[in-house]
């Protein structure tokens, strides 16, 4: 009879990720979906609300989306000035930045590629909280007041990177019915 060899699996040859690691390539990840699904619409498309429909505009749901990552991640978790403030975005730009949630009725006139450079703005400030923080900043509970408290981390990874994503979907859908191609792969 043979005897059978057992082999050892093939070792890995990647270090392993640790979660600020992984946190960091989650949210660039979906920062670069947002920013290409919002980077051919024209001005007409950001501010078309459709007829009859319970959704914003797609500049509405962008600006939301980077006004609630800046004042969550910057306000909140760094208790320190939204980047819209503190590097004077605000003057630039010229909206109020809205305290809470997405109202119905909000539809904010815009400049896109100024905004797009504020959201930049922002995105660096998400990369440079996290490639500075440890595990123990991630480890950090936040009371965000509208959901329980958690780790700072786990907000991140739930909250901000969800929040992202599932407005980037409406994004991406509402392109779609006025005829764009709603998502196009970033890659």
């Amino acid at each position: 009879m043979r005897r059978r060899h057992n082999a050892s699996p093939p070792k890995d040859t990647h270090p392993p990720m640790d979660s600020i690691q992984m946190l960091r390539q989650q949210i660039a990840g979906m920062h670069q979906f947002l920013e290409v699904a919002i980077g051919d619409c024209a001005a007409d498309v950001v501010a078309k609300r459709l007829p009859g429909a319970r959704i914003n505009s797609i500049g509405a749901i962008y600006a939301h989306t980077i006004f609630g990552e800046d004042g969550l991640l910057n306000g909140l978790i760094r208790g320190a000035t939204p980047v819209y403030y503190a590097e004077g975005w605000a003057q630039k730009i010229g909206l109020d930045m809205p305290q809470g949630g997405l109202e119905p009725d909000w539809n904010p006139s815009m400049d896109l590629g100024l905004f797009r450079q504020y959201a930049a703005a922002v995105y660096r400030s998400v990369d440079t909280f996290l490639a500075g923080a440890s595990e123990a900043d991630l480890a950090r509970e936040v009371n965000p007041g509208f959901m329980p408290p958690m780790p700072v981390g786990a907000f991140i990874a739930n909250v901000l990177v969800w929040h992202a994503a599932t407005h980037q979907g409406e994004i991406s859908a509402l392109k779609g019915v006025q005829g764009l191609d709603g998502l196009v792969n970033p890659h």
